[in-house]
């Protein structure tokens, strides 16, 4: 794609070429140091965007009360005309920390308390009963322990119930669902739409007068050209064809927030004093206290990894970060704060779909400005997050009968008279271009610690010399294999799977059925989500229900 290496800022009076062309810095106070620092910043990024063919992206990095921008990419579809500096980014799941705050202002004017059951404020929830495994807290809700699943519709069609996949406490399970709930509870408290509690709570207070409380139409020529994969139905590769994404209103709790990087440079600089025990303008110290103070452990096998009120707490360096990603239809975003140096970044990309957040890009940039702070120069920058796999195990040829692939050890794949790379896409998955298996991903089945074959979809395929035979399906199971889809951009689509006597999603994550035909993913045994199958035609289903959320048959 066309890169103008020009970029505009109102009131800048310094521009900084990063070492890699296509970024561009405005710092106009940054010292020699902080000048060191962002360009190595400014090149980690751009490694991404090309790496990734990401169209656009930005960030802010703050140093104290010094925020710098790093921007790369163009703003219109025909990229053409360079990013302006003054565009709004869908900053998604991130929002949820705007949410906590409302809450915690709520309980300060008696409004609400944290402990408070939901149905106090939303008494047309159709939630659980309580003694389907305990309260619904507020806080419950915005630590994502109460059970619920991760998107389902927080007000069912049907006036349905929701479900929960565990006991309140119990463990802990990220769930949008909870936050539209809260979002709606705020609202019913407010008597007012979610956004403008959002801008009138948050965003006046801290000066963040671009920052918008919904995504909506009437300022869509604000936000940059943004894309999702052309086709969203396939594994995402780490440079997936994109196309222009569908817009999308959005006014949830869960996320939509949309804020320029000058705005979310003050987001930062409010987190930074929050981390540091002041909470002023929005709380005060004791609240900003309260905010902190207990979160939860997400998976007992890294008790490094907390989330508590709409933030996620991770540790670098053996220093405590406030972090944060957002994922919207057609936006990526990122934050980390080291409040106890002072310095932050927000990074946003105007691509969405393709398992891609720049976490690794903010992470770096609040620990190299910290460095250069304590005058040493940046570190090196990180490599791509990528699974650990061992190339050789999967070397060599496999069949399921009536097709051979061949896998060589630089992990490059043929068949059918085409040769592609794979790509790791987690433990034992790897994902490729090459035609005729693009559809799904390769997943290893082992013996005796070796890998005997690769799944693909419904398919099988076997190492030469190697027995490892799939079980008969039933009838019942490939009945119900097929591809299911919604017109919503939310949604998408996904894919059944039967293999063997086992049904997947995705061809990947192995179902495990909880009776009437309601289906569960099969590990941990206490996931939140359902899958159930509907409007059966000779034994047939023409419809799914994920998450409670409807999708239509529309097998290839």
């Amino acid at each position: 794609m066309p890169i103008d290496r020009r970029l505009f800022l109102a009131g800048s009076s310094m521009l900084l070429s990063a070492s890699m062309a296509g970024a561009a810095i405005i710092a106009p106070r940054a010292n020699a140091a902080q000048q060191k620092a962002l360009a190595a910043i400014a090149a980690l990024m751009e490694t991404h965007r090309r790496h990734h063919g990401l169209p656009a992206m930005g960030m802010v990095v703050v140093d104290g009360a010094d925020p710098f921008f790093i921007q790369s990419g163009t703003r219109d579809y025909r990229e053409t005309s360079a990013l302006a500096g003054d565009e709004l980014w869908q900053i998604g799941s991130i929002s949820k920390s705007f949410i906590a705050l409302i809450c915690l202002q709520l309980q300060a004017e008696g409004k609400m308390t944290l402990a408070d059951e939901l149905r106090q404020h939303l008494p047309e929830a159709r939630l659980p009963g309580v003694s389907s495994g305990g309260p619904f807290t507020i806080q419950g809700l915005l630590d994502h322990t109460t059970g619920l699943p991760d998107f389902a519709p927080a007000f069912p069609a049907d006036d349905s119930r929701l479900w929960r996949g565990f006991s309140a406490g119990s463990h802990w399970s990220y769930s949008n669902t909870g936050y539209d709930l809260v979002g709606a509870a705020i609202e019913r408290i407010e008597g007012k739409p979610l956004y403008q509690v959002i801008e009138a709570r948050v965003c006046k207070p801290l000066g963040m007068a671009a920052t918008r409380g919904a995504i909506q139409w009437r300022d869509r020529t604000r936000f940059p050209a943004s894309y999702g994969p052309v086709r969203p139905d396939l594994p995402a590769l780490v440079k997936t064809a994109l196309a222009p994404a569908p817009w999308v209103d959005a006014n949830l709790g869960a996320g939509s927030v949309a804020s320029t990087l000058a705005d979310m440079g003050k987001y930062l600089g409010f987190l930074i004093a929050v981390g540091q025990g002041k909470g002023a303008p929005l709380l005060t110290d004791g609240q900003a206290g309260v905010w902190l103070a207990s979160p939860v452990v997400q998976d007992p096998a890294n008790v490094t990894e907390t989330y508590g009120l709409g933030l996620m707490h991770r540790e670098q360096d053996g220093r405590k970060l406030l972090h944060h990603t957002g994922g919207m239809v057609s936006f990526s975003s990122s934050f980390h704060v080291d409040a106890a140096a002072g310095t932050g970044a927000f990074a946003s990309c105007a691509v969405g779909g393709i398992n891609y957040r720049p976490r690794a890009i903010t992470a770096y940039a609040a620990r190299a400005m910290r460095l250069a702070r304590e005058g040493q120069a940046p570190p090196a920058p990180p490599a791509f997050a990528v699974p650990a796999i061992k190339p050789e195990e999967f070397a060599g040829t496999f069949s399921d009968g009536s097709e051979t692939i061949s896998i060589g050890p630089g992990l490059t794949i043929s068949g059918g008279g085409d040769v592609a790379a794979l790509e790791p896409a987690g433990p034992d998955m790897l994902v490729t271009s090459l035609p005729a298996l693009a559809d799904f991903a390769l997943v290893a089945v082992r013996q005796s610690g070796g890998i005997a074959a690769l799944d693909h979809g419904s398919r099988r395929f076997v190492r030469e010399g190697t027995e490892a035979p799939l079980p008969v399906t039933p009838p019942a199971l490939l009945a119900r294999q097929g591809w299911y889809q919604s017109d919503d951009p939310w949604m998408g689509g996904f894919a059944v799977v039967a293999r063997g006597d086992r049904l997947y999603l995705g061809g990947t994550d192995m179902l495990t059925g909880i009776g009437d035909d309601v289906w569960r993913l099969a590990q941990p045994e206490w996931h939140p989500e359902r899958l159930r199958f509907a409007a059966f035609i000779k034994g047939i289903p023409q419809i799914a229900v994920l998450s409670g959320r409807v999708y239509e048959r529309r097998d290839r």
